[in-house]
């Protein structure tokens, strides 16, 4: 074993100030009660092997101590260690196994402090040290001597148990408190960098490290080092990278276990890289320790620590440091969960704007300015850009662009298509990662490179089956992790639909002014056309059926003055002009009823059933009495929401029809209402001759007539009425029927309550 000099209080590891004071003391002690001239006390340091301190306690006037005179008594203490019993000499000198040199002898000889005694300092479980004492050369330490210096060394081994206990439960509580520490990380809602540099700054006074760094795995299977403690934040720098595998930290991840060398200089190991050789050498590590970073049985990523002189790690320190390394995995991966969660947030926040955008119809420049600075930070890139593909012109334009300070609008900038990648990749939904330095020398790419540009990422903004522009993002970085794609996949399938939307918008709104143009300009003809209308109504009323009733007159006139002078022959003649006359006044005031429906301004109001019913079949009373017909009435529905005049007409028709096509004597017309759906119906039937089915839609058209003139007379447009006054109100009119079993007739009018 070795020696090193004195130390001063307070230089002695593991509570050694209390140490050296309890050494001097007991070395005094010595002194005093066996009458020696010196005493000295040598223990051992951890770990083994180490080197012996030592504490002297000199006689009343003590010479100086040659460094012979030294060696021989702690050897000599040395030896009595190693034996583990109780040594004691008249003479050293005269101790064979002890080889002294010339000038030790002359030294002790010059002292006469020859007379050596040693017992060995016993602590549970291990040889501590000895306790020395130096008297004249000659003296020979009795048994009972012997017995008391035994007991002073027992003092001493009590005393440095002591000391080693409190250094266990110091170094233990400290090693708490730091787990302890690390723990709280998990509670605390820090970014995975800021928890990184926290752990590596707490490893370094845990293991006494003089450097350390934290590395997680990347997407592309790398380690990238997210924080670095001590020497490392000087000379190295976030982000650089080690390959899984290589190295000290590599082999760790790789093998999911502690790593450790000694000295990396002289280790072979661990293959490396001249990356990493250059790395260690710059941050002056010698010894290095790495162990994996844990989470639910998967490995994350490596904490190391460095350290600058060879160094031994022992079971303890590798234990602790994975017992750490454990707790910062936990408090890494919840901040990474807790950064996932931010970015999901944001990303849902962005899709949520241009929603938004799409539901309030806003324009695309302003949908890609709402949501582009926001896409730029969570990509966690330096430009974003929105394009728009001209494919006439073979040109890519901007709808918006974001930089690192400012934010470029609307039209103005245009580059060539080449530069959107390969275009047939991207109508297939294949992103494009496009090297600048790739690209054939042009302006475009000389202002790409200048603006610090080297790399960008197409993404295509795909509608259908339409290509119509991309979201590119880039600059100086080379990998676009997945999930950064994804991101920008995302967004770039919203804002296609949303700038589709609004372009369709634009054309719907051009088109409706073009639209408002053509209904201004056909409601001018339409009001012309009602003007003509009615202008033709005017001349019909009183220009046409002014020769019609001169007609009638004349021909009552012949027949009363000149009926005796006409035959048989020429008085038949006579009552068909009569008839015919007749028959066109009646159809001309079906026409003006006709027209004037489509003039009426429909204003609905309630109108009360019964009360309109009864006068429509009191004028109708005489015909129902001489053909002996029964009139029921079943209104479930007692009030409609209608134009009166308008549901008087169709009613008034209704109930003729059904009365003109009864049998000559006897039968039932039934008319009854009641609620279908969100229509009121009113149902006229009667149990006449009927018609057949197929002629359906015959039947409602203006002068369509089933039957002749001389069996049912009429002019054929009573049920045009019928059907034109429940178009104007939004609803229907129908019939069913079967030859020989009458017809039912249906009025449906919206229910407008």
């Amino acid at each position: 074993m070795g020696i090193s000099p004195p130390r001063a209080p307070g230089a002695t590891r593991d509570g050694a100030v209390d140490v050296v004071s309890a050494a001097e003391r007991i070395a005094a002690s010595a002194i005093r009660l066996l009458g020696a001239r010196r005493a000295r006390l040598v223990w051992r340091l951890e770990p083994d092997p180490a080197p012996m301190a030592w504490v002297t306690a000199p006689a009343e006037n003590p010479p100086s101590a040659p460094d012979g005179a030294v060696a021989a008594e702690i050897a000599f203490g040395e030896r009595a260690l190693r034996e583990l019993r109780a040594l004691c000499t008249p003479d050293v000198r005269a101790e064979r196994y002890l080889e002294l040199d010339v000038p030790a002898r002359e030294a002790i000889a010059r002292e006469a402090l020859g007379s050596l005694a040693a017992v060995p300092i016993l602590t549970p479980g291990a040889a501590a040290g000895s306790l020395v004492l130096a008297d004249r050369t000659g003296r020979r330490f009795t048994e009972q001597e012997m017995v008391l210096l035994s007991s002073l060394a027992e003092q001493m081994a009590l005393v440095l148990e002591n000391a080693r206990l409190q250094a266990t439960l110091a170094r233990q509580r400290h090693e708490s408190e730091e787990l302890a520490r690390v723990a709280r990380l998990v509670g605390e809602k820090l970014d995975v960098a800021a928890a990184g540099q926290r752990v590596a700054d707490s490893v370094l006074g845990l293991l006494g490290a003089h450097s350390s760094a934290i590395r997680l795995l990347r997407p592309d299977g790398r380690l990238s080092a997210i924080a670095l403690g001590g020497r490392a934040r000087e000379y190295g720098a976030t982000g650089d990278v080690v390959p899984a595998g290589i190295g000290l930290v590599g082999r760790a991840f790789v093998e999911g276990r502690p790593m450790w060398t000694g000295d990396f200089r002289t280790d072979d190991r661990f293959a490396d890289n001249p990356e990493i050789r250059k790395r260690n050498t710059a941050v002056g590590i010698v010894a290095g320790l790495a162990v994996p970073l844990r989470v639910a049985g998967e490995v994350i990523g490596v904490l190391s620590v460095g350290s600058p002189t060879p160094r031994i790690f022992t079971e303890g320190e590798v234990a602790l440091l994975q017992a750490f390394a454990d707790q910062a995995a936990i408090a890494l991966s919840t901040a990474q969960t807790q950064e996932a969660v931010a970015k999901q947030a944001e990303r849902l926040r962005i899709l949520h704007e241009i929603d938004r955008a799409i539901i309030t119809e806003t324009a695309p420049v302003a949908i890609a300015e709402a949501v582009l600075w926001r896409l730029r930070d969570l990509l966690g890139v330096p430009r974003a850009i929105v394009n728009l593909f001209d494919w006439e012109a073979g040109e890519v334009e901007w709808l918006a662009a974001v930089g690192r300070h400012r934010m470029h609008l609307g039209p103005g900038v245009r580059y060539p298509l080449r530069f959107a990648g390969n275009l047939d990749a991207l109508r297939r939904g294949e992103a494009q990662v496009v090297d600048v330095n790739t690209l054939p020398p042009s302006p475009e790419a000389e202002a790409l490179l200048a603006s610090g540009v080297l790399v960008y990422m197409v993404v295509p903004m795909i509608v259908g089956d339409q290509l119509i522009g991309s979201v590119s993002f880039g600059g100086e970085q080379v990998q676009f992790p997945e999930e950064q794609v994804g991101i920008a996949r995302e967004v770039a399938t919203q804002l296609a639909i949303a700038i589709v939307q609004a372009r369709l918008l634009e054309q719907v709104k051009r088109h409706a002014v073009e639209l408002e143009g053509r209904v201004a300009e056909r409601t001018r003809e339409l009001e012309g056309a009602n003007r003509e209308l009615e202008a033709f109504t005017h001349t019909v009323s009183h220009d046409l059926k002014a020769p019609l009733r001169g007609m009638a007159g004349f021909a009552q006139a012949l027949e009363e003055d000149y009926a005796e002078r006409l035959d048989d022959q020429g008085r038949q003649f006579l009552s068909r002009i009569r008839a015919a006359s007749q028959r066109m006044a009646d159809l001309i005031d079906d026409l003006l009823q006709y027209s004037r429906i489509q003039q009426r301004a429909i204003e609905r109001q309630p109108v009360a059933l019964k009360p309109l019913l009864d006068p429509l079949l009191e004028d109708l009373a005489g015909e129902i009495a001489a053909r002996g017909l029964t009139v029921t009435l079943d209104l479930a529905v007692a009030e409609i929401v209608s134009e009166r005049q308008g549901l008087q007409e169709a009613l008034a028709n209704l109930l003729s029809n059904a009365v003109k096509f009864s049998p000559p004597q006897g039968g039932t017309i039934a008319v009854r209402s009641y609620r279908e759906g969100n229509q009121v119906v009113v149902a006229v039937a009667d149990r006449g001759v009927g018609f057949d089915m197929q002629y359906h839609d015959r039947i409602f058209g203006i002068f369509e007539r089933l039957h002749r003139q001389e069996d049912y007379p009429g002019t054929g447009v009573g049920l045009a009425i019928v059907r034109k006054v429940a178009e104007r109100h939004g609803g229907r009119a129908w019939a069913e029927s079967r030859p020989g079993q009458g017809s039912t007739f249906f009025l449906a009018l919206p229910d407008s309550r």
